[in-house]
This record gives structure tokens, sequence and C-alpha cells, in this order.
């Protein structure tokens, strides 16, 4: 009978077929094959290359980072029993976008199985989990949207830190919803207490709102509407006063002018914009609107706060705001929230959930890659051709998987992200 034995040569360790055999009264060892080798504890197998074959190509690295990243942020614990559904639905809207009735299909080309621990992936199952966040039919009043076209639209509420983009929260609204009455809702919300500042557009808030935010001491920068009362205690300002190098603040794409008032505890900002009341101007005579009684407010527009920062840095954090902006655009563009086929409120609300994890695991590498200076969806596009590969060997009898070799590039995207193979 044969065995495997550990033959030790210098300073190499080879693993060998053996079997015993007598010659006459002495018991030999004679060697079968040599199997393999030892290389630092592992055991590496020799294989004739002439007899490997190619059993499958998986889609792999970009699928294996995602996942080793919700590992470490916590969300396979936070998800409950439906993670390893949720989160395949959540990794393939990054990455691959398919449909439900095909994703089982897509499934087996990759090694989402085998990171998520799924035995087989049924259509059932997978509707189970995107009806997980329960749900009811959409059943309020259409609305205008931005197309023109009157539609049953919903309204996301998003909040996300003002440096890095990372999502704090969401909340899905009917479409026919205030927007005040969103914010004032949110005003509830445990997770959106505790910041030392809040910045909210203007529409969102109103003088209910910032009372309420006044008696909990919650810091806020903030956009009014202008109305008569504000245009008539607060606007009549000498044009040439506000219009000098000391009222100046410099934005990124163009230059404003800014005073301040005491008004409801807080200040009350008005900032003028000459290039904005030129435009504004020329549009009103061109369509006959020009109101030579407004004329002088035209321009305008206000910020209230209640911190202590100046009037600059106010008016820059306000209107430099783009973080939020471009949180909605990465939904929208990279991970596909827009435009949404489903019909019921339940699926709505589970595909919103859906794209918002995925845009907390590309805010998270975002911020990993941005000593590299690309962004999540190109540091996933280049990792995406590193494929797992099944060989087996036939003669031997026996499978084992290859990586494909990563490139300098590659290595340091993994290394950014403490990320591994």
């Amino acid at each position: 009978m044969s065995f495997i034995r550990r033959i030790k040569r210098k300073n190499s360790v080879y693993l060998a077929e053996v079997e015993n055999y007598r010659e006459g009264n002495k018991v030999k060892q004679r060697v079968i094959r040599y199997v393999g080798k030892e290389v630092e504890g592992e055991v590496v197998r020799w294989v004739e290359s002439k007899s490997i074959e190619i059993e499958s190509v998986s889609h792999y690295l970009d699928y294996k980072i995602l996942h080793e990243i919700s590992d470490k942020i916590g969300l396979t614990e936070a998800l409950g029993r439906f993670a390893k559904y949720i989160l395949l639905l959540v990794y393939t809207q990054i990455i691959s976008r398919k449909s439900i009735y095909r994703l089982p299909e897509y499934v087996e080309q990759t090694t989402l199985k085998e990171l998520l621990g799924i035995d087989k992936i049924i259509d059932k199952k997978l509707y189970v989990a995107f009806t997980y966040f329960a749900g009811s039919e959409a059943c309020w009043k259409e609305r205008k949207g931005k197309d023109g076209r009157y539609d049953k639209l919903i309204q996301i509420a998003l909040a996300v830190t003002r440096e890095e983009g990372f999502p704090i929260m969401h909340k899905t609204y009917e479409g026919n919803i205030n927007n005040m009455k969103i914010f004032h809702d949110l005003l509830s919300e445990t997770r959106l207490k505790g910041f030392d500042l809040v910045v909210v557009d203007r529409g969102m808030t109103s003088y209910e709102t910032i009372s309420d935010l006044r008696n909990i001491n919650q810091k806020i920068i903030t956009g009014l509407r202008l109305n008569e009362k504000i245009r008539r205690n607060y606007l009549n300002i000498d044009r040439e006063m506000i219009y000098h190098p000391n009222y100046l603040v410099r934005l990124k794409n163009t230059k404003v002018y800014a005073t301040d008032f005491d008004f409801m505890g807080g200040k009350l900002i008005a900032v003028y914009n000459p290039e904005l009341e030129l435009i504004k101007r020329n549009h009103s005579i061109e369509l006959g609107t020009f109101d030579s009684n407004k004329a002088r407010y035209i321009g305008y527009s206000l910020i209230y706060h209640t911190t202590k920062l100046s009037n600059s840095e106010v008016v820059k954090i306000y209107y430099e705001k783009d973080i939020i902006e471009k949180a909605f655009r990465e939904l929208k563009s990279s991970i596909n929230l827009n435009p949404i086929r489903k019909y019921r409120m339940g699926h709505i609300k589970a595909h919103v959930k859906i794209c918002y994890i995925a845009y907390a695991l590309l805010s998270y590498i975002k911020h990993k890659l941005a000593p590299m200076g690309i962004s999540a969806t190109d540091g996933l596009e280049k990792l995406s051709p590193v494929y797992k590969v099944q060989l087996k060997s036939p003669k031997e009898g026996f499978t084992w998987s290859k990586i494909v070799t990563l490139t300098k590039k590659q290595q340091l995207i993994l290394k950014h992200l403490g990320c591994s193979v």
C-alpha cells in the first residue's frame, strides 16, 4: 500500500508517494512519484501542464472586495436573517444592475454564491428579501415632475456628512408631501441627533422648524425664501454699501457680497450676487414681467444660521454644499436609482434601500481611494478583470482554483482599501 512521505533535501521539503517492498529479508522503500512540495507550510502539488483543464472562469475580485468591506462596516450583521440575499442585490446593483429574474443565471458566472454562502439562487428567496422592508400601494395623488409629466412620484430625504459624504440616513416619502413637513418629520430621527451643525437646503425649513431647532439648541444653516415682510424690513439695503470689498465673499465659481441682521435668535445674512441680478433682470425684461417696485431686490438671497461663524464661512458652507447633490448624482448614475420601474410601494422602498446601501459602500471606497485620485466606480472597474479560474487535472484526480495575477495598480488599490485577494 502506498502513502505520502516528506523527503527533505537541503532547504526544501518534497512530498512523494512511496511504497514499501521486500527484498530478501529487508524491507525497502521506493518512490512511485513526486506529488508536490511544501512552501512556507503550505502544500503545493505538482501537475503535468498538458493534463490541466479549465473547469470554470468566475467574476471575482470586485465582488469579493464589496463583501469584505460589508463585513468591515458591519452590514452583514446589521441586515439580519436576509443579509446574504439583500447583499447579493446590493452588489449586483453596483456591478451589473441585473433584474431579479435574470440574477440566478448571472450569479452562476460569479463567485457570489461562494462569498455569501448561498447554495442555490431561487427567485422566490430574492423576492422575499426584496420585500423584506414592507410597504403599501402608492395611493397618493399624481404630481408634476421635472419632465413636465404628471405621475405618482416619490421623494427621498438623504442626510450625509459634510466632508466625506458618508450617508447617515434616508427616508422615502409620498410625492405630494410638502418639503417643510418632510424636514419637520426628520427632526424626530435619532440618527440626526448630536451633530454640531445641520445644513439644510432652502424650501425644507419654515419659521416653525427654525423655532423647534432653536429650542433644542441645534445649530443650523439654511436658506430662507424671500417674502414681503423680509424684503421690507431687511432688504432696504443701499446697493453701494453692500457692493463693497468689505462685504466680498469669494465662492468657487462666482463672487457675492454679504451683510447680516439679528433674526429669530440667530443671524439672517443677505447675499447679493451682481451676476445673478444681471441675468434675472434681462430675463424678466425679455419675458415682459419686469416690476420696477421689486427690481431693487433682484439678485438677493437669504441664509439663516445659529452658529458663531463669520458671514464668509456661513455663505461658503451653504453655497458650496455640493456634497449632497453629488450623493444624489451618485445614486442616480453609478447606482441607477432613477428611473424606478417598480409599481408596488414595498418594492419601491426596497429598491431605494438597496441603492442607499450601495451608496454607503461606494462612499467608503471613495474615501479610501481618495489618496490615489480615483473614484469608487473606477477602482472597482480596475479590479473587475481579476477572475477566479477553477482548474482540474483528470489524470491526478483533483481540482484547485487560481486567481488571475494582479497588476501593480490593482495591488495598490487593495492596499488602500485594506483588503486582500
